[in-house]
């Protein structure tokens, strides 16, 4: 991974105690233990279902990646168990109506945070795991899909 010149946020968002929301919280975990928390630039937040507690902070950073389950009961984003990595754009297609046990959804949040900083040039991109229901254990957040997502984290910033 290279150095990064500018500023990174990595936000894991999800439950540990709730299936596979966990996936966000896991990932962010083995980001740490692998030392990616070093890197100059990049900070670590865990919002767990909080999300609106951080949005403010975005405006601080050049690039956001947030990384949570996605529940897509209707595959609009991939099919159950794929890792997915979309840029702002991309991820509107995820539903506005997609429940979730988050108080507000990356989706929205994101909506939320460009208009109250019309201004801000913060890139933000998601990567999610697709989920076609809500459970209270794991069924698509295995260690390998935590694996992939952690793998795809590095690749996104990497990239950035």
């Amino acid at each position: 991974m290279k150095t990064l010149s500018k500023k990174t946020l990595i936000v894991g968002m999800g439950n540990l105690l709730s299936g596979d929301d966990r996936f966000g919280p896991q990932v962010l975990e083995l980001l740490r233990q692998n030392g990616t928390d070093t890197l100059p630039g990049i900070s670590f937040a865990d919002a767990h279902t909080d999300l609106l507690n951080y949005l403010e902070s975005f405006a601080e950073y050049d690039y956001v990646v947030l990384v949570d389950a996605i529940l897509d009961p209707e595959n609009k984003l991939g099919q159950p168990g794929r890792i997915v990595v979309l840029n702002e754009e991309a991820f509107k297609s995820w539903p506005e109506t997609s429940q979730g046990v988050h108080q507000i959804s990356p989706l929205l949040a994101v909506k939320l945070f460009r208009r109250i900083y019309p201004a801000a040039l913060t890139q933000i991109t998601l990567v999610g795991l697709c989920v076609d229901q809500i459970t209270q254990a794991p069924r698509y957040a295995t260690d390998e899909r935590i694996q992939e997502g952690f793998a795809a984290v590095r690749a996104a910033v990497a990239n950035l």
